[in-house]
This record gives structure tokens, C-alpha cells and sequence, in this order.
């Protein structure tokens, strides 16, 4: 495809889409907007050189991979975006990422794969969506202290053990069809908004009544 250079917008604000067969030309477009949110899309066998993204590295602060990225060349020069805030990852990768590399990181929203490392260690997040999250329980999240939203859909938890001291205000649990425990919400002294869907092995709601004064909570079952 050629270069893309209309500038769309969402909840974001304006982006940019850059397709894997023009991406240094791509990349070179964002940088003489100095645009700071990019869409990425794979489209061709053509490998994407990450080197070129040490171009936008002074203004670039989201990224959204909207479908599978394959053939990287110099994969760790997506760590010179040292502005990151927001990370999207609408299906799982084939190549590793460290989210704790990312220091101003605020926001990851994806798909779990196991390339997907250190997000325990991502000190600066604020919030969080994973997808299809491996784990029986959430311990794996309970050094995230600047947590304030998290948001966890179709995944293996049974228990919500490892959030209770996380200052969370909004919870959102979809689709979780093995998650049965849900005591530690009792223990989220910040929490003003609350979704349980689908979770059909969840059947007693009665611990969350002293919580409905303060609480926003929609149950759909």
C-alpha cells in the first residue's frame, strides 16, 4: 500500500495509520507532523526496520499494533520511545516486548502472550486491559501501586487475590468463566466503579452489598 497520510482520530485523539510495507515512509511522515499516536498494520512479507522509530522518539507517546507485526529487524530500538504513555496490542505478537522499559508508560491494553514481560515491573502504570490472561489469580499485579483501573476479559483467574491493596476506582471482570472468588474487592478501599459480565461461576453477589452506597456496580449474568 502506499503511504497513508490521512489523520484520523478516536478517543485518543489524532493518529496516524503506517502500514508495514511503507513504514520508514511512514515513520518519516509522522515525524514532519512530530504526530505523537501511531496505528501500526501489517500488511506484506516486507520486514520492518524498528530502528526508524528512534526518529519520533522525542514526541511519539502512543502506539497501537493492530494486527500481528512479523519480521522485525533491530526489535529493541522500539525502546528509545522513552515518552511512551499508551501501548495497544490488539492481537498477540510474535516478539517480545518489555513493558518496564517504558518509563512514562500510563496505559497497556492487549492480548496476553508470553512475550509480554515484566508488566509487574511497569511501576508507572495507571491502567490496565489483558486479554486471555494465563494466570489462576492477579498476584502477578500487586506491585502495580499507581493501578487505578483494571480491566480483565476471557481470562483463566479463579481468585482475585493480589489487587486487594491496589488503589483501584475501576474494575471491569468480563467473561472470566473460571473466576469464582471475588473477595478482595471488599478490600479496594478506592473503588467507585465495578462490571462483573458473564463470570457464570460466580453465583453469590451478597459480599458486594456494603458496598453499593459508595460503588457504582452493574452484575450481568
Amino acid at each position: 500500500m502506499s503511504l497513508d497520510k490521512k489523520i484520523r482520530e478516536n478517543l485518543d485523539g489524532k493518529y496516524l495509520t503506517i502500514y508495514s510495507d511503507s513504514f520508514k515512509e511512514g515513520i518519516e511522515y509522522a515525524s514532519k507532523l512530530k504526530i505523537n499516536h501511531v496505528q501500526i498494520i501489517w500488511v506484506s512479507e516486507k520486514e520492518v526496520d524498528f530502528k526508524e522509530f528512534e526518529k519520533v522518539g522525542d514526541f511519539l507517546k502512543i502506539i497501537s499494533f493492530v494486527s500481528v507485526v512479523d519480521r522485525i529487524k533491530n526489535l529493541d530500538s522500539i525502546y528509545s520511545l522513552q515518552r511512551i504513555e499508551k501501548l495497544y496490542f490488539q492481537q498477540k505478537q510474535k516478539f517480545k516486548i518489555d513493558i518496564s522499559k517504558f518509563p512514562k508508560i500510563e496505559y497497556l491494553g492487549s492480548e496476553y502472550w508470553k512475550g509480554l514481560i515484566n508488566i509487574n515491573k511497569a511501576h508507572s502504570l495507571k491502567g490496565l486491559l489483558l486479554l486471555k490472561f494465563p494466570k489462576v489469580n492477579l498476584n502477578e499485579l500487586s506491585e502495580l501501586k499507581k493501578l487505578q483501573k483494571l480491566h480483565i476479559y476471557s481470562s483463566k483467574i479463579e481468585t482475585l487475590a493480589g489487587i486487594e491493596k491496589l488503589p483501584l476506582n475501576n474494575l471491569s471482570l468480563v467473561r472470566n468463566n473460571a473466576l469464582e472468588n471475588i473477595e478482595a474487592i471488599k478490600e479496594l478501599k478506592k473503588l467507585n466503579d465495578l462490571l462483573i459480565e458473564k463470570c457464570k461461576k460466580i453465583s453469590d453477589y451478597t459480599l458486594l452489598d456494603s458496598l453499593k452506597n459508595k460503588v457504582d456496580i452493574r452484575i450481568i449474568k
